[in-house]
């Protein structure tokens, strides 16, 4: 399936809106229809290479849509579910566990 994608490709650069091609859900992931997304601070400090990320990246957590597959193993959501995406968070840190995911520790590694 072809979708568009914001795209890190250098350093402090601007990202390139490009159209990619998307694997079916792996066992563990959900494909969601997005209808709103941005690009926050943290997709920004990413780009600027604040977070060494290999380049090019996909840019972009944080939107609202609706969900269209699911994988194997996903168990809670079915397609046609109206979500919301945010930041990853590893549930375990200091911050997760007094609940504030947040300020996670390991976000990068979530």
């Amino acid at each position: 399936m072809k979708v568009k994608a914001a795209i890190a490709t250098a350093k402090e650069q601007p990202l390139s809106i490009e159209n990619v091609e998307i694997d079916e859900p792996c066992p563990d992931e959900v494909q969601v229809r997005l209808v709103a997304t941005g690009v926050c601070h943290t997709d920004a400090i990413v780009r600027d290479q604040w977070y060494l990320t290999p380049l090019p990246a996909v840019l972009g957590h944080e939107g609202a849509g609706i969900v269209e597959k699911v994988g194997s193993a996903v168990t809670g959501i079915t397609p046609g579910d109206r979500v919301v995406l945010s930041f990853a968070n590893c549930g375990a840190c200091a911050s997760c566990n007094a609940g504030h995911p947040g300020y996670c520790a390991d976000f990068v590694h979530a």
